[in-house]
Formats: C-alpha cells, sequence, structure tokens
C-alpha cells in the first residue's frame, strides 16, 4: 500500500483509509463482518482508520476497537486512529431506529468535547488518538477558541492531531490563522465535488490535510445498488433525497456509465472511484467504508490503480449530469429547532 503524508505535519498513513460510519447500526445491523473487515484492511497495509463517537453513539468506536484488539499492542505506532466529536442527542424523536431517542445537535463547548474525547478512548481503548476532530462546526462558538480548546488535547497527551470536519470556504478563514488546524475531513467523491471549488486549495496552500470522507457516496460508486432497492428501516439512506425519486434513478444512471467504463479496463467501479479521489493534487486520502473483509480487498487495489489524463477527462464528462449527493445543512445549532438531516 503506498502512503502518503496528511498535510504537511502529518501523520504518514496509508493512501486509503477505512471508515466505520457502517459499524455503527445507521447502515444495518451487520456489524460482525465490518469488525473483521477492519483487521483485512490492516493485513492489506491500511494505518488509517477514521471513526466518530456519532456513529451509532460509540458503537463504531467499540466495534473498531474490536478489529484492533490483537493489533495494537504491537502495532500502535503504525496505526492511525481519527476520531471525532461534538454532537450531542438531546431530547426529542429519534430519527434512526438504532439511534438513541432525541435530537442531534453540534456542541463544541468545551467541558462536552473533552467528555467525548475522554469516552471515545476509553471505547477505542487507547490512551490517545492520532486525529481529534470537531464533527461539525458549531456557530454558537468562535472557531478560534474550539481551536484552542483542541490544541489543549495535544498539550495533554490526549490527542496527536486535530482538526474539523464538514468545513467551509468561510470556516477556514477562520481556522487557518490560528496555525492550529492540522486536517479537515470533507465529503469527496465523484459525485460530491462540493469541496474542490474553494475549500480543497485552501487546504493545499496552507499545508492542511484533507480525509476525503464518504469516498463511495454512501454505497452509490459500489456498484452495488439497484433502482428497486430497498433499505432496512435502520438505514439512514432510507431517508435520504439522494437514494430515492428521480434524483437516485439519475444518479444510478450515471453509476451505470462509470461500471462501463470501469469494466472496460477490467476494473470495479469502487476501484475506479477512489482512484479518481487519489489523482486529485490537493493529495487527499480518500476514506471508504466496507462491510466485510472482500470488499477491503477488492478497494485496496484502487491505490495501485493509475488513470491517464485522458481516462480521466473521461470520468469528468461521466458525472457531469449527476445530481448532488452532499449531506446537506448537517446537524442543527443549539438554538435552533429543526432536527431533520443527521
Amino acid at each position: 500500500m503506498r502512503q502518503r503524508c496528511i498535510g504537511e505535519r502529518g501523520p504518514l498513513v496509508s493512501a486509503l483509509g477505512l471508515g466505520t460510519w457502517a459499524l455503527g447500526g445507521q447502515w444495518g445491523r451487520r456489524i460482525e463482518p465490518g469488525v473483521q473487515a477492519v483487521r483485512r484492511a490492516f493485513d492489506l497495509g491500511v494505518t488509517l482508520f477514521d471513526t466518530s463517537r456519532a456513529y451509532g453513539g460509540g458503537a463504531a468506536e467499540a466495534a473498531l476497537a474490536r478489529g484492533l484488539a490483537d493489533l495494537l499492542p504491537a502495532h500502535r505506532g503504525e496505526i492511525v486512529i481519527a476520531t471525532a466529536g461534538g454532537l450531542e442527542t438531546r431530547p426529542g424523536v429519534r430519527r434512526h431506529k438504532l439511534d438513541p431517542p432525541g435530537r442531534t445537535v453540534r456542541n463544541s463547548d468545551p467541558a462536552f468535547l473533552r467528555d467525548e474525547l475522554l469516552a471515545s478512548l476509553r471505547q477505542l481503548g487507547t490512551d490517545h488518538v492520532d486525529v481529534y476532530s470537531v464533527h461539525w462546526p458549531d456557530p454558537t462558538i468562535p472557531l478560534a477558541e474550539t481551536a484552542e480548546v483542541l490544541a489543549g488535547f495535544v498539550r495533554e497527551g490526549l490527542a496527536r492531531r486535530v482538526g474539523f470536519a464538514n468545513v467551509t470556504a468561510g470556516d477556514l478563514a477562520e481556522l487557518v490563522p490560528t496555525g492550529l488546524l492540522d486536517v479537515v475531513q470533507v465529503p469527496f467523491n465523484l459525485l460530491d465535488r462540493g469541496a474542490e471549488k474553494d475549500v480543497l486549495p485552501r487546504c493545499q496552500s496552507a499545508g492542511v490535510g484533507v480525509l476525503g470522507g464518504s469516498a463511495l457516496a454512501h454505497g452509490l460508486l459500489t456498484g452495488a445498488l439497484h433502482r428497486d432497492q430497498a433499505f432496512a428501516p435502520e438505514d439512514w439512506r432510507a431517508y435520504s433525497h439522494a437514494f430515492r425519486g428521480e434524483d437516485y434513478a439519475q444518479l444510478l444512471d450515471v453509476v451505470d456509465g462509470l461500471a462501463a467504463f470501469a469494466a472496460e479496463r477490467g476494473h470495479t467501479v469502487a476501484q475506479v472511484a477512489l482512484a479518481w479521489a487519489l489523482h486529485h493534487p490537493a493529495g487527499v486520502v480518500p476514506v471508504f467504508g466496507a462491510q466485510s473483509p472482500g470488499v477491503v480487498e477488492e478497494n485496496v487495489r484502487a491505490a495501485g490503480l493509475e488513470l491517464s489524463e485522458i481516462e480521466l477527462r473521461e470520468l469528468e464528462l461521466l458525472v457531469r449530469t449527476a445530481p448532488s449527493v452532499g449531506s446537506g445543512a448537517g446537524p442543527a445549532s443549539r438554538t435552533e429547532e429543526r432536527d431533520d438531516v443527521h
């Protein structure tokens, strides 16, 4: 597995990272194969494992810990664990069957973030995380203040590097001058390129590392979904506009074109999608999810896949009509009353 540095200050990680949102139960109940996928990923050279306190209220962190349990004692120096906090569940109606009752809001209160980080460390079975991020910026607290709180975690030895996920160009304008921002994570894939215009160039010029979340567009870029797909009630995609109606039909048409492109070259859609992300000049580290060891084995082959300039241009043409699969506005701030987004 090739390696690349996340930004100017590191860490050095595998070119592809394994995400664990699916291990939190919000994609269905098949957790155990995903735990096995974690171990298989390491065997194949993956050293970056991304999770969050918000994924099943710590369930994904616990599942990741199970997958890494036999590896951490001998390989902690090689394994890079990235997790995030700063989302609080408040009383209300649950959105998904496996979610705790309540509504999710952004909360970057220093005491809350500290409690979240300590809970993550207990769940993960480690005394530090390599990257700790705020999952969604809290608009009620200045970002520079939150960055100082995160820097304090580094000084305490609880985290090695820190960052923010789901940032905008405006957020970066506040964060970059602090000199405290190591990493950002934003959705980035062939079907969701909203970060490409402003966020990625700003990170590149500032030496800030970028983790490309949702590298397979929540399963759309696996080529495994079909037009009459029935998602389980606990699967968040059952409630997303991108997975129903005309948007979904149009997206699958685009994926069909990508599948033909990949098949002509002896690859899968997922391999081509991950290779495309790896070719981006911003040095993005794509993070993909996998619910079985076999899927990991297939996807990591993308790290060795080269795409020509002509092929990259052809991919641009194939996705030009695709509807957006962006994550929307994200969770509400603590002063808002909406609870319609995840």
